[in-house]
């Protein structure tokens, strides 16, 4: 008997948890906080060093898989190491995306497409290969990390905000096509964090990015209650539906007022230098 068989049989306690995206910021710091509660993990990143680098940090006994989930063989091969080498799935958190900036006229087709495989194809192809093992074993957790964007959609973030939302709607369907079967679905909406992705932004006075750590607690949190949308921080969840009640004059005026336009709108470009090269390797890599 192989040792992960054994393992797999002997100490079943153990949870396996598959999470993309896992290279750095938020992705990174829901890996370590799901390993540090006992969790084995298989990871995933686009970037070979940025993989390695993980692995490393989270010790012996977790795996990881290089490739782009925007492709179903990668997120199928996400399941079958799941399975081979720890012989189950428990969670499963979709969290690669990309944050492009700037009027969506600006931007290029080639960009706007890559947006939507990563943050939204990406998640509906996780979603499938994590729900098809689940549901076998009738039991699971899918954690899809969306945005507070997906409720309040910003200017300048155009075509984030669109595939926030998808993941959203997503997640709120799939649950339902779920319902009884032991499987879990929820959606987490994190506001802006403070990872390289944010980079170069102008927050209104008196707002810090949240840090990863917040959104990792809030994947831990929903694991341990399950709920079908989860805000990060929790009185998000307060606020923001209550904003589409308000009417559209007042509510641009309070945007002014708080210059939330301003955010993705009015970005200091050189400090964004860096994440911007790194979306034009992945389109190339894409081949889009």
């Amino acid at each position: 008997m192989t040792s992960a068989h054994a393992h797999a049989k002997g100490d079943a306690i153990d949870r396996v948890a598959v999470v993309t995206g896992a290279g750095r910021g938020i992705g990174r710091r829901i890996a370590m906080t799901l390993a540090d509660r006992g969790h084995r993990l298989v990871i995933c990143d686009i970037d070979p060093a940025t993989a390695e680098d993980v692995l490393t940090s989270l010790g012996p006994g977790h795996r990881a898989v290089v490739g782009d989930v925007s492709e179903p063989m990668v997120c199928h091969t996400l399941a079958e190491h799941a399975l081979h080498h720890f012989g189950r799935l428990d969670v499963w958190v979709n969290n690669a995306g990309i944050l492009p900036i700037g009027p969506l006229r600006s931007q290029s087709a080639a960009l706007v497409d890559r947006v939507v495989a990563v943050n939204l194809n990406a998640v509906l192809h996780g979603s499938r290969a994590a729900v098809a093992v689940m549901q076998e074993r009738g039991t699971g957790h899918l954690i899809n990390i969306a945005s507070a964007a997906a409720t309040r959609p910003m200017a300048g973030m155009a075509a984030y905000s669109a595939t926030k939302a998808g993941v959203l709607a997503l997640s709120r369907a799939l649950r339902r096509e779920v319902r009884g079967s032991g499987v879990h679905v929820s959606a987490i909406l994190p506001s802006l964090a403070a990872t390289h992705m944010s980079h170069g932004l102008r927050l209104p006075c008196g707002l810090t990015p949240l840090p990863p750590a917040a959104v990792a607690a809030a994947v831990e949190r929903t694991l341990r209650r399950p709920v079908p949308v989860s805000y990060a921080p929790r009185w998000l969840g307060w606020v923001l539906p209550w904003t589409n009640l308000v009417p559209a004059a007042l509510l641009d005026r309070m945007d002014d007022l708080l210059q939330v336009d301003a955010i993705a709108c009015r970005a200091v470009p050189e400090q964004r230098t860096a994440y911007e090269e790194e979306m034009r390797r992945s389109i190339k890599h894409s081949g889009a």
